[in-house]
């Protein structure tokens, strides 16, 4: 897929960080309140969003200004110049008309867009949007449960930000709680925090977001539209999408079962996202083949629970950010495709395995200039393509069962993989054969010799 390096459109003062991605009708995509277009494909179930929706559409998205890539702010922005954001955007990349999709406060950006641009809007997706707070008191008609008080919305949201760069966790529950355990995730979270805004910043961010309203020109939206919500959804109850629904003309609305404000994380992801690409695309996503060949690669920190408890909970959260930081550059240098972050390993694939034995050896070595060592395993052969985008099969169990039998800091692949390199510069000492729990048979193994 296409993915173009980070542009800057001008409006008025300001500069807008933006990125474009994939192929298909152009669909200019407003994000939540948190986002940063580059570090966004470094989070592996982001990646498989933005890669599923890019494979139909071409997706201009952009970072708000006051975060991310984009310029701050001193000076609260009103909605009419949040919406010249947009417009900046179409017109840097001469886009004279698209699909808007807007998420969270994003969306009522979107909504100011489509009402008073109907000529540059093709089609509208709300997916959990922000709706005009002047309307809270209504969304109770809308409801058959109750709709949690503005004021401790607002508190939720004003504590997940007091937080910010320093308590991922806080921030994971509130907007992510289906990524609660998921280590990778939280310390993804935090970088992702740290380098897309201060403190200072988001307090401005939030403070400027509450005041957003579009309720009044809701009715004048001429583009056909969809709005989508998560039943579970902390931040806007499912109330919202109906109160829009009702007050945009003609619009559908959708739900879909989960707990994430982020959607694009949840579980069942892939089902919302086609469910916006047939909206915008007019045709129903075809699901990919679901078996390829790969050379798969498994890791796993060597000691990580003795080095934990030598350095401590916060150093080793730096640690484990560094790992995933080199793992995402290298990974990328050698045309990898980083399925999973374990925790403390990582699961990836490669097309050939002269890429994942290059790939191997040059992380082992970055990461212990970090004082990291590792195991790896590595196997060939068809692996299972799940709907998310994780993989499976005997050949990923396979993989795995090589790394745990591999010696601390070593390399060992399958003997399919030494074969598949012979001729090559590769070198491997044989060691011997080996019974892998859940693999019938005994099974020789080598190890890389670096």
């Amino acid at each position: 897929m296409d993915i173009s390096e980070i542009r800057f459109a001008k409006s008025g003062d300001v500069n807008i960080a933006y990125q474009v991605y994939g192929s298909g009708p152009d669909v200019v995509s407003i994000p939540p309140i948190i986002s940063n277009v580059e570090l966004s494909w470094e989070e592996e179930t982001y990646r498989r969003a933005r890669e599923r929706l890019g494979r139909h559409q071409r997706i201009i998205e952009f970072d708000k200004r006051g975060i991310g890539g984009s310029d701050r702010f001193e000076t609260l922005p009103t909605l009419e110049e949040r919406i010249g954001d947009i417009q900046a955007v179409m017109d840097a990349e001469g886009i004279e008309r698209a699909s808007v999709t807007g998420l969270s406060e994003g969306g009522i950006m979107a909504q100011l867009f489509a009402a008073r641009h109907p000529e540059r809007v093709d089609r509208l997706v709300l997916i959990n949007s922000m709706f005009g707070l002047s309307a809270y008191d209504e969304l109770q008609a809308y409801s058959d449960t109750p709709v949690p008080p503005m004021e401790e919305i607002v508190a939720r949201v004003a504590g997940a930000v007091e937080s910010w760069g320093r308590e991922p966790e806080v921030f994971v529950d509130l907007f992510a709680p289906s990524q609660n355990d998921n280590a990778a995730f939280v310390r993804w979270m935090a970088r992702l925090q740290r380098q897309s805004a201060t403190l200072a910043d988001m307090k401005r961010q939030l403070e400027s977001v509450l005041g957003l309203d579009a309720n009044e020109h809701l009715s004048e939206i001429k583009a056909p539209t969809l709005v989508v919500n998560v039943t579970g959804d902390r931040i806007f109850h499912p109330a919202s999408g109906r109160f829009l629904a009702d007050k945009i003309p003609g619009a559908r609305h959708v739900e879909f079962p989960g707990d994430d404000h982020l959607c694009w994380i949840m579980p069942d992801w892939p089902a919302l996202a086609d469910c916006t690409i047939e909206f915008i695309t007019g045709e129903t996503p075809q699901s990919v083949n679901p078996r390829r060949f790969a050379t798969v690669l498994f890791t796993d920190i060597v000691g990580s629970t003795a080095r934990a408890a030598e350095l401590g909970d916060q150093a080793w959260r730096v640690a484990l950010e560094s790992h995933d930081r080199i793992a995402w550059k290298v990974v990328g240098r050698h045309r990898g495709n980083l399925v999973k972050n374990t925790g403390d390993g990582l699961l990836v694939t490669f097309d050939t395995p002269s890429d994942a034995i290059a790939c191997t050896s040059e992380l082992a070595d970055e990461l212990a200039h970090e004082r990291i060592a590792i195991r790896a395993g590595l196997h060939a052969g068809e692996v299972q393509v799940r709907g998310d985008g994780d993989i499976g099969g005997l050949c990923v169990n396979f993989a795995a069962r090589v790394q745990q039998a591999a010696r601390d800091g070593s390399t060992w692949v399958s003997s399919t993989v030494r074969d598949l390199l012979l001729g090559t510069d590769a070198s491997f000492e044989d060691r011997g054969e080996h019974s892998l729990k859940g693999i019938e048979g005994d099974w020789r193994l080598y190890e890389h010799v670096r």
